[in-house]
């Protein structure tokens, strides 16, 4: 079954809002992810909101580097540009120096992004009017931010940015803008194809869900557990230097005796059982080789180690997978989270498979 049908706006959004490590906002916005139709709109209604109450307490500011003639000496002489202007002789010079100004990186992304949107034809729902109005605002918007450049944005301007603490408020709007810009606008197929987009893109969505997963346990479970990515080694008592390392989705600690343990591996894909040639319905055999590998090269390290358990996640939007097995000791258990059900069913779900 496509994972993608079915699943609601709402609980897209809160998937991507763990997924960023933006959690705490995720009560802020009930309203708009209830009435979006599709998941650009929401992505487009948030970052409006947002760039809103960017400009009520003015955009951010910072030192860029400027160049211009001047008729005194500001920073540094710009010898080159100087020569090449002749102005030395009308008595300027061309100087270089830092000015603090709202052109920078974040203020160009938002900008340029809500220009985008303004005109995307892909951000249509069955509301016409209420298109418009969203477009009217996006492009209001636009206007109010003159002075800062609008830019074609790549992946390197995303990279380019730091926010510190002073600027916590562009968190979730930066966000959303490299979501967009990630997704590739569609603009001739109907429907949610911005969320179909994501949902289908095995590689970007298997990197979504599994940030989802670690950072709800990490928000849910920190009072009794620690929720971290791992690097195991192998019990190599010939000590090769050829031999791997491998990396955990996640690892579930307990806090306190006896230390519990349990491994976490995400997966995305169509069905969490495979059909075997008399065609029965099993695990899935490569993946349980490999959760049966992170437990088993572990058992010297502790006693909890010898103990640990295994969780393969599957996410789907209808049907539902429980099952276990004990291995040598391992408890391995298989199961799935319906993406399509309501936000609470699935943090349940969630909760319910640790303990």
């Amino acid at each position: 079954m496509d994972i993608a049908t079915g699943i609601p706006v709402r609980n897209a959004w809160y998937l991507l809002l763990y997924a960023w490590d933006l959690a705490m906002w995720r009560d802020n916005w009930n309203a708009e992810s209830e009435e979006a139709p599709h998941l650009l709109g929401l992505l487009a209604k948030v970052l409006a909101r947002n760039a809103h109450a960017l400009l009520r307490h003015q955009l951010r500011r910072s030192f860029v580097r400027t160049s211009a003639p001047l008729r005194g000496i500001r920073g540094r002489i710009d010898f080159a540009a100087s020569l090449k202007h002749q102005s030395f002789e009308r008595g300027r010079v061309d100087c270089i120096f830092p000015e603090l100004s709202i052109d920078t990186v974040p203020n160009r992304i938002l900008r340029s992004t809500m220009s985008r949107l303004a005109s995307e034809p892909a951000l249509r729902s069955h509301n016409p009017k209420l298109d418009e109005q969203l477009r009217h605002e996006l492009r209001s918007l636009v206007r109010m931010m003159d002075g800062v450049r609008i830019i074609s944005v790549t992946v390197r301007d995303f990279a380019s940015i730091q926010l510190g603490r002073n600027d916590r408020d562009y968190a979730v709007p930066i966000a959303v803008c490299r979501l967009i810009h990630a997704l590739r606008l569609p603009t001739e197929k109907s429907g949610d194809a911005a969320l179909a987009a994501l949902l289908r893109d095995e590689i970007k969505f298997h990197d979504l869900f599994e940030r989802f997963v670690r950072n709800f346990y990490a928000l849910h479970l920190n009072e009794y557990y620690r929720v971290k990515r791992e690097t195991l080694k192998w019990f190599d008592e010939l000590g090769s230097e050829l031999v791997p390392e491998m990396r955990t989705d996640m690892t579930i600690v307990e806090r306190a005796p006896p230390w519990r343990r349990t491994i976490i591996d995400t997966k995305y894909s169509i069905a969490a059982l495979s059909k075997h040639p008399h065609g029965d319905q099993k695990f899935k055999s490569q993946n349980l080789y490999q959760i049966y590998t992170y437990l088993r090269t572990q058992e010297n390290l502790s006693d909890a180690h010898r103990c640990a358990g295994g969780l393969l996640l599957y996410p789907t939007n209808g049907y539902d997978v429980r099952g276990a097995m004990l291995v040598q000791g391992h408890r391995v258990a298989v199961a799935t989270v319906n993406l399509g059900q309501p936000w609470q069913n699935i943090e349940h779900q969630l909760l319910s498979l640790i303990g």
